[in-house]
């Protein structure tokens, strides 16, 4: 699963960077490493508790809307729908602000 960052991905991150704390940075990082991803995927890439992966990205998603809802398919583990996030593109971006 793991890919190799895109080089817009690593501009946008490189951009709000100073501005994200600690743990946001980490999960905002890891989505720009590994793609779409749900927060079960980015907490076990992360090795952290689910529960502070979620929180992290909702806060992304809702303060810095730079994360999006990409899709929705069946988590493996749990057997349930999950939202899987990804980084909006630079391009996309520019769109919508």
């Amino acid at each position: 699963m793991k890919t190799q960052m895109q080089i817009t991905s690593l501009i946008t991150y490189e951009s709000i960077r100073a501005e994200l704390p600690r743990r946001e940075g980490q999960v905002y990082e890891c989505f720009a490493k590994i793609g779409p991803a749900n927060n079960r995927q980015v907490s076990i890439e992360l090795g952290l508790d689910i529960n502070q992966v979620t929180g992290r990205t909702n806060k992304l998603v809702n303060k810095r809307k730079r994360i999006y809802a990409y899709d929705k398919q069946i988590d493996l583990i749990s057997g349930k729908p999950a939202i899987r996030w990804a980084i909006i593109p630079v391009s996309k971006q520019l769109e919508i602000y």
